[in-house]
């Protein structure tokens, strides 16, 4: 349904007449990112594309370039190009980018434990879900 293909195969092309039919959200999101680029680019290549055309088509607006300020009953405090804007907003999900906290593993190190740094705390770069799981499935296997 969602890319309008036919699955009972009787469309010349593979696509149903009426084309793809995208449930579009009874609510208002916003999606903002602190770097300036767009949003999505580091994604694969030959995903990314796809990720971004379904958040569009769902109404999804995409801000690149914001600066957090605060969140309070009013709302969430951003700068967007460097003006104070006020969102009004009742959920804030934070999907916060990777930094590595290896703080633990000297210590641990000094303390005659074995660490094993895998996914973000041992290459912080764009989220990268596969690696870390081959790496803990790896690991997991290996001890």
């Amino acid at each position: 349904m969602e890319w309008g293909i036919d699955t009972s195969l009787q469309q010349p092309g593979g696509l149903r007449p009426e084309g793809p039919h995208l449930s579009r959200s009874p609510r208002q999101i916003v999606m903002l990112q602190r770097k300036a680029s767009k949003p999505g680019q580091g994604l694969g290549k030959t995903t990314g594309w796809i990720h971004r055309a379904t958040l569009l088509s769902r109404g999804v607006k995409m801000i690149p370039a914001v600066s957090y300020q605060k969140i309070d009953d009013d709302g969430l405090h951003v700068l967007i190009n460097g003006e104070p804007q006020l969102l009004n907003v009742d959920h804030v999900v934070i999907c916060a980018g990777q930094e590595p906290r290896r703080e633990l593993a000297a210590p641990l190190r000094a303390s005659g434990k074995t660490v094993h740094l895998i996914g973000g705390c041992d290459v912080a770069m764009e989220l990268d879900a596969r690696r870390a799981i081959a790496q803990g499935t790896k690991l997991a296997l290996a001890i």
